[in-house]
């Protein structure tokens, strides 16, 4: 029988966890489908408590339980569509959206995590269960497919 957390216990656990895995899956999904994605996990979570406890890395356990989850919820024929704030908009290249959507999941999700909110390569790697070289790898091809999207060159 699958044992359900005390209202406490998974709070502390929703509070530990949500934060970084909702941040991640919006930077994979987009917005609507990444906090759409964030409740299914997080349900997921309460439903299968007892396997919870037993994962070594409950964020990144969930993080590709969304993500897997996340594909039933729309469809393929329909693009994935990135929405920018308004206010935003006169910060953030015009063209980015529309480029990051042509990223694979990973290399979006990387690429987002680690440039748009500073997370460390280690960070990234720990939450989806991967090696740092693996972060290292996707988080290059992401920036040269944007920056020949965009018509960005590199010059050092």
């Amino acid at each position: 029988m699958n044992q359900r957390p005390s209202r406490d216990e998974f709070r502390a656990f929703v509070e530990e966890v949500e934060p970084r895995l909702r941040v991640a899956l919006v930077a994979a999904c987009g917005p609507s489908k990444g906090l759409e994605a964030t409740a299914v996990a997080l349900e997921y979570a309460w439903e299968h408590w007892d396997r919870m406890r037993s994962v070594a890395n409950p964020a990144g356990y969930l993080y590709r339980l969304g993500v897997r989850r996340s594909w039933r919820l729309w469809s393929p024929s329909v693009p994935l569509v990135w929405e920018v704030p308004s206010e935003e908009q006169r910060r953030v290249e015009p063209k980015l959206a529309g480029a990051l959507a042509h990223l694979s999941r990973r290399q979006r999700a990387v690429v987002v995590l680690i440039d748009g909110f500073e997370w460390t390569h280690q960070e990234v790697a720990d939450l989806l269960g991967v090696g740092r070289s693996t972060v290292q790898q996707h988080h290059q091809r992401a920036l040269d497919r944007l920056r020949g999207e965009l018509g960005v060159s590199v010059d050092a």
